[in-house]
């Protein structure tokens, strides 16, 4: 769980979520259910971030197509 991490559209979702956990616990009622909003709220708002991905994941295998083919065989 990392602080400040989180980018703009998750932020705008936990807010749309915490705002349908509102408007539901309101119309039905169930007043309990309106405290879940605050972890959401504070969440949204110190832009948490919960999973991360793997550092590994994101590599690229580079391949030059200047020599030709025979590069291209080895490379895969």
């Amino acid at each position: 769980m990392k602080f400040f991490e989180a980018n703009f559209v998750t932020v705008i979702k936990r807010f749309y979520l915490m705002m349908a956990v509102v408007l539901i616990a309101g119309f039905t009622g169930l007043w309990w259910l309106a405290a879940l909003a605050l972890p959401i709220f504070l969440s949204s708002m110190m832009c948490v971030k919960f999973f991360d991905k793997k550092k590994g994941d994101e590599s690229v295998k580079m391949i030059r197509l200047q020599k030709g083919r025979k590069e291209l065989k080895e490379a895969i």
